[in-house]
């Protein structure tokens, strides 16, 4: 695809984000993304057709579908603009009158239940009978919070305050779960108001929030959601293409705080004023009353959607709303902030904590004893490696030994069969952490393991090791992933992670700081088409979070000692059993 003298090459198994390396969308060069264009090894689909690249009128015919679906999408968007009113910034969308928002319960073919949250005739959400679908709806304001709900493992039952409702052996209550549901737990009418700006919650957002707001972009006014980012809060303080904000107000996002402030007339810039006017004062269901103070640099992690959305409408931030305050008065001195509480890192606990909850997507590896090959290998002596520097007379330190070179001949140098290793590893580590959940990541179902007090993946604050269904094994944290399946693996942030083709992973361990480490083959600083000063800063902030990535050299040259490593052999005596090796580190 070429638009002047760029050119964009339709890679398979790429998706139009990736492809899009000059943003031509965001530019206004596309009006949109190519909806519906999937490429494969062997094929293109796009616009309801599928083109084979053996194909000689191939290249002709996807030319003439893009151009088609480009000449609609301008032709609609020129419409859609004529039809309104030219204004600075478009006024935000008529919302919906709370009392249309109903909850509907369907069971599908298959027997599982869907709640869906809908509202006219678009739907808001859409969950399953578990408890994380539920706190979901919560804390996104669709729904009141129950004084007590418990689901089942199955997720074919679920009580509310006392109310059963079943889906096991044939039954189906959906029609009672659906009545109780809207006779009681329908938000209020003071929670669902008129909203400018909304927040959602979004696990795969670097802050765990999504924000959407009325505004123009690539000259198409339209309500949009995006990540709460600083691309976003730089929109939304755009008064050209939105407009919502007063015009002096400035919002920076210093995670995990939200700061907020004001432009002075002199052209500098100042804290809002320690007023009662900056106040957000929230009513939770329960007759509670909670203060968000605006002079102050608010923690975000500890907010919720709805809370999030108050502070964005609040009328000492957002002119749309009412009762909107003017500038503070000049004699209210503004006060300085206090310095932001950043809590210690969480270890994670290494006595049992609570029971396990198996994966059941593969089979359970058996307790055995331990193979002749690990008790050889827990018994090998280790190698005394002294240091380079020369021996000189005034010399006074001793040679060190490095601390890892026990792992030589344990890590296997051939590739590992990563569909044996992810599952098997991801249940060594389970039982060693004395903790594993299930959840969903992306939404698809997985297994996870917190390292700190979060016990939800969903949790904008969550840290821990996460298997997904597909066998995708990785480290999730606040704005950090690192995560492996199959030979791909990716590295970065949550939103914008880098990808890396032909990473093998042979091996996890832990050092002596509760620090995951995911040891690669050692050539996979090559894989990544990013420089090797920003693969090194990537590779910092995720050390920082928690989890170290490192290759075979790297991990046997390294200074700090594995305490615990989880590998599977090269070759397998029984490859019917494959058993991944669990050794600790000798005490000599």
């Amino acid at each position: 695809m070429t638009v002047g003298d760029e050119t964009i090459e339709l890679l398979p198994q790429k998706n139009w984000t990736q492809l899009d390396r000059y943003k031509w969308s965001a530019q206004g060069k596309l009006p949109g993304q190519p909806s519906g264009l999937e490429i494969g090894l062997d094929q293109v689909h796009f616009a309801g057709q599928t083109l084979s690249p053996r194909d000689k009128e191939a290249c002709a015919n996807l030319e003439r579908l893009l151009n088609d679906w480009l000449a609609l999408e301008r032709e609609s968007a020129m419409k859609k603009a004529s039809t309104q009113l030219p204004v600075t910034a478009p006024e935000p969308p008529a919302q919906p009158d709370p009392a249309a928002l109903r909850f509907r319960v369907e069971v599908d073919k298959r027997g599982q239940v869907h709640v869906h949250c809908v509202q006219d005739k678009q739907l808001l959400a859409s969950i399953g009978l578990s408890t994380p679908g539920f706190n979901s709806l919560v804390q996104q304001g669709f729904m009141r919070k129950p004084r007590a709900f418990h689901t089942g493992v199955l997720h074919d039952w679920v009580e509310l305050d006392g109310e059963l409702c079943s889906f096991e052996k044939g039954k189906n209550d959906a029609a009672r779960l659906e009545q109780i549901l809207n006779e009681r737990y329908l938000p209020s009418a003071a929670s669902s108001h008129k909203k400018e700006v909304l927040v959602l919650v979004n696990a795969a957002s670097a802050t765990g929030f999504d924000i959407q707001f009325p505004a123009i972009v690539a000259g198409v006014p339209g309500s949009h959601r995006q990540h709460l980012d600083e691309q976003s809060l730089e929109l939304l303080q755009d008064k050209q293409h939105c407009g919502l904000l007063h015009p002096e107000i400035i919002i920076k996002l210093i995670a995990p705080n939200l700061v907020f402030k004001r432009r002075t007339p002199e052209g500098g810039e100042q804290y809002l004023a320690c007023h009662p006017d900056n106040l957000v004062i929230l009513t939770d269901e329960d007759g509670h009353q909670k203060k968000i103070d605006l002079s102050q640099p608010v923690n975000f992690l500890h907010l919720t959607a709805p809370e999030l959305t108050a502070v964005f409408n609040h009328p000492s931030v957002c002119r749309h709303s009412k009762n909107s305050p003017g500038r503070p008065a000049a004699s209210v001195p503004a006060q300085p902030p206090a310095k932001p509480q950043t809590s210690p890192i969480q270890r994670p606990p290494l006595s049992p904590a609570g029971p396990i909850s198996k994966p059941n997507d593969f089979a359970q590896a058996p307790e055995a004893g331990s193979s002749a090959k690990e008790t050889q290998a827990a018994r090998a002596p280790v190698g005394a490696a002294m240091s380079a520097a020369g021996e000189t007379a005034k010399q006074t330190e001793s040679p060190t030994l490095l601390p890892n070179l026990w792992l030589k001949d344990l890590l296997p140098k051939a590739p590992v069969r990563h569909d044996w290793l992810a599952p098997l590893a991801y249940r060594k580590m389970a039982r060693h952490f004395a903790n594993s959940s299930e959840g969903s990541f992306g939404g698809s179902p997985c297994w996870f393991i917190s390292l700190n007090e979060e016990t939800d993946i969903a949790a904008p604050a969550f840290k821990g090791i996460f298997l997904t269904d597909k066998g995708g094994l990785g480290f999730l944290s606040p704005g950090q992933i690192a995560r492996f399946n199959n030979g791909v693996a990716f590295i970065g942030r949550v939103e914008s992670a880098h990808e890396g083709i032909d990473v093998n992973l042979v091996g996890l361990g832990l050092n002596a700081r509760s620090q995951v480490a995911f040891i690669l083959d050692d050539q996979y600083r090559n894989k990544f088409e990013v420089p090797n000063a920003t693969l090194t800063d990537l590779l910092k902030r995720l050390s920082e979070s928690g989890a170290l990535i490192l290759s075979i050299s790297e991990t046997l040259a390294g200074r700090e000692g594995m305490q615990v490593i989880w590998t599977l052999p090269a070759e397998h005596p029984d490859p019917n059993n494959p058993q991944v090796l669990e050794m600790r580190r000798p005490a000599s």
